[in-house]
């Protein structure tokens, strides 16, 4: 399997993540009712910006590898909340609207590739000019892709939820 790919089993529901050093790890998505997943899910939002924050002050302060320990550590961990979204929200959106009507929402979520691809590129950067760059363009991306989630995509998706649970 090629680096870096998130492959959906249908049969299991499970989600295999391929890593460049040749880890592999089966996630599912959380068995949660929608709204506690996102009340879920917008509390990691608050604790990336927090990580954000503190990786800023790493690099301000030249203790580049503290960076890297950081971000490997957050790995797993960003890899269960795109399964989640993806798996959870996505699949709601396009089940309720066709992969047109849900368009936006696709557009958000395919997001998550990039930022998966910054934190790797964080996490191998090699000069302190080459940590600052990666970490305010994750900066910008995330605070795009959050604010789309937080103020279109939630919102929209627990209204569907709502909807097709009252019919």
């Amino acid at each position: 399997m090629p680096d870096d790919v998130l492959v959906t089993c249908s049969k299991t529901h499970c989600y295999i993540l391929g890593e460049p050093d040749g880890l592999w790890c089966f996630l599912r998505p959380r068995s949660l009712e929608l709204p506690e997943l996102i009340k879920i899910l917008l509390e990691e939002h608050r604790s990336v910006r927090a990580l954000l924050l503190k990786i800023h002050h790493l690099i301000s302060e030249g203790r580049d590898k503290e960076v890297a320990e950081a971000l490997k550590d957050f790995k797993p961990y960003l890899d269960q909340h795109i399964i989640d979204e993806e798996a959870t929200i996505l699949k709601i959106l396009l089940e309720a609207y066709g992969r047109q009507g849900a368009e936006n929402a696709v557009k958000v979520f395919q997001q998550h590739r990039e930022i998966h691809q910054l934190i790797t590129e964080l996490t191998r950067a090699e000069s302190p000019e080459e940590l600052r760059d990666k970490r305010e363009r994750l900066r910008q991306i995330l605070d795009d892709h959050f604010a789309a989630e937080e103020s279109g995509i939630f919102p929209w998706a627990l209204e569907t939820y709502r909807r097709v649970r009252r019919e």
